[in-house]
């Protein structure tokens, strides 16, 4: 019973059923050979131009090399999905257009992948593994003082000698007069990690979130300058009970599915055809090959 549960499975009854009903409903389709195991793509300086004169015109600008690497990558994994259907009859012999050929193989694929569902015991077993995925975010209350740089010669300098003087004096009651103005409100209580970033700058609220509470740090550096920092209550982060998420659980632990169950027929793919690359598209994106899991 095991085999009815396997994706693989369900994948070659869904395309021989495809290809029988094809064929039954045109007797005029050409059963293609499978007496070659391997093909040759050939990826030239041709399809290299098109993918980045296409990104080009959609982002107004060239891509760079990872982005051309990672366009070549697409274009050769959407022909690969294109003869795949087109062996399947998806095309009806008819001049289809290739993304759309890659496309209904796609479908037919994640489709595929959707038909096993996993118990109880199999969600559990996800959740156990990927707590942090479910984690509530933590909160932070904090007071800060603020050194604009372009109206001081030396700001690190004065931050520093504020911080002795914070240091010594005590609380937050203190920073009335110290620092610089600042549009956003000296004092921030249980904010997210989203809403400090969105506020301060990646890098400072990834700081925040390690201070101590209690006592001044700095200087961090934030999007505008340099700040002076006191926690007042840090609220750590808690893994949301698995009946609280068991929704959320469920779409997560289909989606690792469906990237394993990819990433698994591409490289039988990969197997199937040989790719050949003109020396000029090689130098520029490196070799095509795949990786055992599927992965480029």
């Amino acid at each position: 019973m095991k085999l009815l549960r396997e994706p693989f499975f369900h994948f070659l009854l869904a395309g021989a059923g495809l290809f029988v009903a094809y064929t039954w409903l045109d007797d005029g389709v050409e059963t293609r050979s499978q007496a070659s195991s391997v093909r040759e793509i050939r990826v030239g300086e041709g399809e290299l131009r098109w993918v980045s004169e296409t990104w080009t015109r959609q982002w107004q600008r060239t891509p760079s090399p990872e982005e051309l690497r990672g366009l070549v990558a697409n274009l050769l994994k959407e022909e690969l999905l294109a003869r795949e259907a087109r062996e399947l009859g998806l095309d009806k012999d008819d001049t289809v257009v290739r993304r759309r050929l890659a496309q209904k193989m796609t479908f037919l694929i994640e489709d595929t992948a959707r038909i096993s569902e996993p118990d109880e015991s199999d969600l559990r077993q996800f959740y156990d593994a990927h707590k942090d995925n479910f984690r509530r975010t933590g909160r932070v209350s904090f007071v800060h003082v603020f050194f604009d740089r372009s109206k001081r010669v030396n700001a690190a300098t004065d931050a520093q000698q504020t911080l002795v003087r914070l240091a010594a004096d005590g609380g937050p009651e203190q920073i009335t007069n110290e620092g610089d103005r600042l549009l956003i409100e000296a004092e921030i209580g249980g904010a997210d990690l989203n809403t400090v970033t969105a506020r301060f700058g990646q890098d400072f609220a990834r700081e925040i979130f390690s201070l101590p509470p209690g006592a001044w740090s700095g200087p961090i550096e934030s999007a505008y300058g340099l700040h002076l920092v006191r926690v007042s209550e840090m609220i750590p982060g808690e893994v949301s009970p698995f009946a609280q998420v068991k929704v959320q659980v469920l779409e997560q632990w289909h989606e690792q599915q469906r990237r394993a169950y990819e990433e698994r027929y591409f490289a039988e793919l990969f197997k199937k055809y040989d790719i050949v690359a003109d020396e000029r598209v090689e130098a520029l994106v490196g070799p095509l090959t795949v990786a055992k899991d599927g992965t480029r």
